[in-house]
């Protein structure tokens, strides 16, 4: 097992600690023998999952079901990397618009479909492209 310490000068070095040992694990991931010292010290690590958590977030997938759950979501990595790649802003805004019309089209609902059809058409106009850029221009006023 490895953990982490510091030396004298105050350098975190890599350390071995045998598997038999009695270690505490720090919150910062040191380990140590002795006894706990502080309250950010913990036996076990806070952040594990639990187990209604990992059924919610799919983490209890097999290997085929993950794959399919990438695959039928897959267009929003697409629709992400082009928002990363636009410098423009007015032209983020079409593809966020593009992306919420095609998450609104996976939901059994009509009046989503509907609304985000019409606000994607409201904004694709010229008065929409004047609005997308003047908020742009008082938020970086703002700034």
């Amino acid at each position: 097992m490895a953990g982490y310490s510091y030396d004298r000068r105050g350098n975190r070095i890599r350390v071995e600690i045998a598997a038999h040992a009695a270690g505490i694990c720090h919150s910062d991931g040191r380990y140590s023998r002795g006894s706990i010292t502080s309250r950010r010290t913990h036996l076990m690590p806070q952040y594990e999952m639990t187990p209604e958590e990992a059924n919610r977030y799919g983490a209890t997938l097999n290997l085929w079901q993950a794959i399919r759950l990438l695959q039928t979501w897959s267009p929003l990595i697409t629709y992400a990397q082009s928002f990363l790649a636009e410098d423009d802003p007015y032209k983020k805004g079409i593809i966020i618009a593009e992306a919420t019309e095609w998450v609104a089209s996976k939901t059994d609902a009509q009046a989503d479909d509907e609304l985000v059809a019409l606000l994607g058409d409201l904004l694709r106009t010229d008065e929409g492209e004047k609005l997308v850029r003047w908020c742009v221009a008082q938020v970086e006023a703002l700034r």
